[in-house]
């Protein structure tokens, strides 16, 4: 019985850490290129999960034999193509419309979940859910945010990564009973070994000398929390609640970007968008009622 609750914690924390990555990679990006920050990034994550993983008996606390495919599959989707996506869109577009238009998460999470898992997804998760999309619709079609470089290229390149993201949830799931800590250590390490030749091609004219220490102190909170620790924490909820469900409550994280776009970089926002941040979050509360679970 204590097991969901502490499902529920865990997964509330990686949303909060996840809220304010919007902010910090916009942050970062200003110092280190899309490719290279995805790529240091996810060097710093290996470098604390990879020797905790051995501590904790490596390979062997995964399921045998080992599934490979699975986890490069989960490498791909989850670390070398969504942050190469995730990177380049805030890169184009402002953090505020990149968590927003991320907010379609559950919604594609949840007909994966369906056809995938075939997961029962209730009347009442379905509206929820239908709610959350009704609040990024209006969110996305009334911003005009004329700081953002190129938003049609950036919004797009968000749209794709919450695809990425939402294909990663579902293969997680299949292996949510393996030890989160040896799981994300080996994705994290295959992501990282990806990312190389990815940042080898944008050939930034970048030393690691040069990086300021805003930069690095950006790295090393997406690397230590937002990719290490949360990943962890998201791992243990999947063990105990349904991925469409998960998939909704991850709505709450691009609401916490939003607001921090809003007063850490003083993004603006239209009453259209707050209108429809509102939905987002009435769509969470309806989806994660105890009769739609």
């Amino acid at each position: 019985m204590r097991s969901r609750p502490l499902a529920y914690v865990s997964l509330l924390i990686a949303i909060l850490i996840w809220g304010f990555a919007y902010v910090v990679t916009k942050s970062g990006l200003d110092a280190v290129p899309p490719m290279m920050f995805a790529l240091l990034r996810y060097a710093v994550a290996s470098l604390l999960l990879v020797p905790l993983a051995l501590a904790r008996g490596g390979l062997a606390r995964l399921p045998q034999p080992v599934p490979w495919k699975t986890l490069i599959l989960m490498a791909i989707v989850g670390v070398a193509l969504y942050y190469v996506l995730f990177n380049l869109a805030l890169a184009y577009t402002s953090a505020s419309q990149t968590a927003l238009i991320q907010s379609a998460f559950p919604a594609l999470v949840a007909i994966l979940a369906v056809l995938w898992l075939h997961e029962r997804v209730t009347r009442q998760r379905f509206a929820g859910i239908g709610l959350a999309i009704v609040g990024v619709v209006l969110i996305v079609t009334t911003q005009n945010d004329t700081a953002a470089s190129n938003p049609l290229l950036g919004n797009a390149l968000a749209f794709a990564s919450v695809l990425s993201w939402s294909v990663y949830t579902i293969l997680a799931k299949r292996i949510s009973n393996a030890d989160p800590i040896a799981v994300t250590a080996v994705i994290s390490l295959i992501g990282t070994v990806m990312l190389v030749p990815v940042a080898l091609v944008e050939n930034a004219d970048l030393s690691l000398s040069s990086i300021p220490r805003d930069g690095w102190l950006a790295i090393l909170y997406l690397g230590g929390l937002a990719s290490a620790a949360s990943y962890l924490l998201y791992s243990r909820a999947l063990r105990d609640i349904d991925a469409s469900l998960v998939g909704t409550y991850i709505n709450l994280s691009p609401v916490i970007g939003v607001v921090s776009g809003v007063l850490v970089l003083g993004e603006t926002l239209t009453t259209f968008a707050i209108i429809g941040g509102v939905l987002v979050l009435v769509g969470v509360w309806l989806s994660s009622r105890k009769s739609a679970a």
